[in-house]
């Protein structure tokens, strides 16, 4: 059929076709704000509230043109920190595990939303595993080996409903990697006296609230 068009035609298609990809193309790039937005979640359930907020927070980034990626601890491979000290007289950590493509993104990322719920009175195992590692990231004086002002977001379920209930845990996490990763915190979301899977979405407000703090990230 292709054969039968006279070349007057075929130009005329062969424009057509090239503009609308790059329209495609160009609205694509008019959509990316050139931010990059990571979810670190340690959370054991992908399903649960902790997650669930997390997503609503990407879901405002991607809104505002970032990318986003997510990364769900309990599925990942990754022992705890050894304690050798490899990681002061190298540039990184000595395990070469799942971590490791998580540093590297986390080194590029523009923005951080760290989520995790509460067990036992502190951050899930997960957390608190990949914490340790984050040793890796400390230079031997204690300043950090990760560009300076990346934006970040807590997230927390916890099952107690009283929001305030672990408020040193919060702010103890948000000096941390204020201080070693040179992190702005700009928020903290607290999912309190939740216990159902998903039950969060049922909250309008907090879920706008989430929303919201992904859509003012960039700014």
């Amino acid at each position: 059929m292709w054969l039968n068009i006279n070349n007057s035609l075929k130009s005329v298609l062969l424009r057509t076709i090239t503009n609308i990809f790059i329209d495609i193309f160009s609205l694509k790039n008019e959509r990316y704000n050139g931010m990059k937005v990571i979810g670190i979640v340690g959370s054991p359930r992908k399903n649960g509230n902790t997650n669930t907020l997390v997503q609503q927070v990407l879901e405002g980034a991607v809104e505002t043109g970032a990318e986003t990626r997510t990364f769900l601890l309990n599925e990942m491979k990754y022992s705890g920190c050894q304690a050798c000290d490899y990681c002061k007289s190298h540039e990184k950590c000595k395990l070469e595990d799942d971590l490791a493509e998580l540093f590297e993104e986390l080194a590029e990322a523009d923005g951080v939303i760290f989520g995790a719920p509460i067990y036992f009175g502190q951050f899930s195992g997960q957390m608190k595993l990949f914490l340790d590692r984050c040793y890796s990231l400390v230079n031997p004086d204690l300043s950090t080996r990760l560009p300076c002002g990346k934006k970040a977001i807590i997230v927390v379920a916890q099952g107690m409903s009283d929001s305030a209930a672990y408020n040193g845990v919060y702010e103890e996490f948000g000096g941390q990697i204020s201080r070693f990763m040179g992190m702005d915190v700009k928020n903290t979301l607290v999912v309190a006296g939740y216990h159902t899977p998903g039950e969060v979405k049922n909250d309008a407000e907090l879920m706008k609230k989430a929303k919201d703090a992904g859509l003012n990230l960039s700014k």
